[in-house]
């Protein structure tokens, strides 16, 4: 499907990231293709000055399996991505986000679950642009949760309580 709209305002979003275009008279292109396992959308803005912008997102899935890669470039020219992975198999699940901001900067998000015989875990990261990694750590097992958190200076602190008790983050 192809698609060409005229605005004068257009947001593009890209992940947790948003880039806001203004131009006096400026157009705009949207080249959606889906298939069964895919996904992808380019966007190309021209400006009246004949500057681009553009947004690009790819996703693929299937056999338990995600992958989605998104990419903003602003009309000076700089990128924004996203890149998410994601696995799902009986018992497990993992997924991990990367962004890089118009700056250069990386941010990661990691999330590990595991369940069966009567356990569950559950291991969440954040890594942020100063390298700085935080991490949440839940396990249930035996009728007991033990959540352990660990912030960016290092400093950690464990509770364990038996389980149906809500600790909150």
């Amino acid at each position: 499907m192809r698609q060409t709209i005229y605005w004068k305002h257009i947001i593009v979003a890209c992940g947790s990231l948003a880039l806001a275009l203004t131009a006096s008279a400026q157009s705009a292109t949207t080249t959606i293709t889906a298939n069964p396992g895919n996904y992808s959308r380019d966007t190309t803005v021209t400006a009246a000055n004949g500057q681009t912008a553009t947004y690009q997102n790819n996703a693929t899935w299937g056999n338990g399996s995600y992958n989605d890669n998104r990419s903003v470039t602003g009309f000076n020219g700089k990128t924004a991505t996203s890149s998410t992975t994601a696995t799902y198999a009986p018992g497990s699940t993992t997924r991990e986000t990367t962004t890089t901001g118009f700056n250069g900067k990386t941010t990661t998000y990691q999330n590990d679950r595991s369940w069966g015989n009567g356990t569950y875990n559950d291991s969440r990261s954040y890594t942020g642009v100063n390298g700085g990694t935080r991490t949440d750590t839940v396990t249930r097992s035996g009728g007991e949760v033990t959540n352990t958190f660990t912030g960016r200076n290092g400093n950690s602190r464990t509770v364990s309580h038996p389980a149906g008790w809500r600790v909150r983050r």
